[in-house]
């Protein structure tokens, strides 16, 4: 009987690493699950189903209220005004309303306008992350740097556009 020699394994030009160098396919999914779900939530902002106006001080801008309970209870009590007061790089205001988190978030990009459940305070941040977290109910068309120029005490005012 003859002898089977065994057949030379083939290997790759390339050898393996001997560590890993970046990130792996699973951080990179998991990452890509992130950035998804940001866009999701970028886009349905984006689609507005109420528009407003800020008024404060000289600072106008006009904003889109998103599809939650909370930018709908906001959106029926306008217009309203209240005196500023600024934290940081937020303004915020008590309003006539209250509302229980929603979907509340701790960190929230600038721009957003948010409820702050726990002062039933509306709240226009351009740099800060939120004390606590805060129900997103929309976002500013504009600039948020401008409400950098809001003061301490000046009225915001906030109406219903077209």
């Amino acid at each position: 009987m003859k002898a089977m020699t065994p057949r030379p394994h083939k290997r790759s030009p390339v050898p393996p690493p001997t560590r890993v160098i970046g990130k792996t396919s699973y951080d990179r999914a998991s990452e890509k699950k992130e950035i998804a779900r940001e866009l999701d939530e970028l886009d349905a902002m984006k689609q507005p189903a109420k528009r407003i106006r800020i008024t404060a001080g000289r600072v106008q801008m006009e904003a889109g209220l998103n599809n939650s309970a909370t930018a709908e209870k906001l959106y029926a009590i306008l217009p309203l005004e209240a005196s500023a007061k600024v934290w940081g790089r937020e303004v915020y205001f008590e309003i006539p309303m209250h509302v229980e988190h929603e979907n509340a978030q701790a960190k929230v990009p600038p721009g957003t306008i948010a409820f702050w459940p726990d002062g039933d305070c509306l709240c226009i941040f351009f740099g800060q992350t939120p004390y606590s977290p805060v129900n997103v109910a929309g976002k500013l068309d504009g600039d948020p740097n401008a409400f950098d120029a809001v003061r301490d005490g000046q009225t915001v005012v906030i109406e219903r556009c077209g």
